[in-house]
């Protein structure tokens, strides 16, 4: 659901006085307010099924309707959003197509994390590995800051692969199971940062092949606990 809190983050006066005149101040608006929405729908504040009204956004953003608009069209285009009955909702993603989308990420992560172990920045990957041990030490949680460690995890070893390509892919298919990932899977903190740790090990030995092994187990034990949450 909408909630007020997202316009703390926003400045209408230096959105608006400013008039947007340049296409590079244009370009700005768009992307920012694409991003504000889509973090919105990300971290929950837009959950399934939610209906996404131009208008009101526009009201929280304190932008006008034209970069709500195209956000709107773009996310609709990402499969974010879908129309139902004459509205615009956010989209849930099914059971069969995280799944679909798990068996693709399974196939170009062992890849990225076969080539990032040539190449890491080990002092890159020493900073990610203190920051998985201090959230692991945590007693609670939440479902966003999961999602954050995660993505840093998985960001990293996508870029350190090189390969703009797969980067781009690994990406977009995390972004489109984001939500699914950390509301839908319980009891996957220490489980899910342990198998994170282990493909840091391998990383830090430059074993290419321990650390695409390690990646296939731990994609693996998240398509098991999905089976094993919904009994299937």
């Amino acid at each position: 659901m909408l909630t007020p809190s997202i316009s703390e983050s926003t400045d209408k006066e230096g959105a608006q006085s400013a008039g947007f005149d340049a296409s590079g101040d244009q370009n700005s608006l768009r992307e920012r307010t694409y991003g504000l929405i889509s973090e919105m729908i990300l971290n929950g504040k837009l959950a399934y099924g939610d209906p996404v009204q131009e208008r009101r956004l526009a009201e929280l953003l304190s932008v006008s309707r034209t970069p709500v608009r195209e956000a709107i069209s773009r996310l609709e285009a990402e499969g974010f959003l879908e129309r139902s009955a004459g509205r615009v909702i956010v989209r849930e993603v099914r059971l069969n197509e995280f799944v679909e989308i798990l068996h693709v990420r399974k196939l170009l992560e062992c890849d990225a994390v076969r080539e990032a172990a040539k190449n890491v920045d080990e002092k890159e990957l020493q900073k990610i590995r203190v920051t998985i041990e201090k959230l692991m030490k945590r007693n609670a949680v939440s479902a966003i800051e999961l999602r954050d460690v995660d993505d840093l995890f998985h960001s990293f070893i996508a870029r350190a692969s090189g390969n703009k390509l797969l980067i781009e892919l690994i990406n977009d298919l995390r972004r489109r199971t984001a939500m699914f990932d950390h509301e839908r899977l319980p009891n996957r903190k220490h489980p899910g940062n342990n198998e994170h740790l282990e493909i840091i090990d391998a990383l830090e030995k430059k074993d290419g092949a321990l650390a695409s092994a390690r990646m296939a187990r731990h994609i693996n034990n998240v398509h098991k606990s999905i089976f094993d949450h919904w009994g299937l």
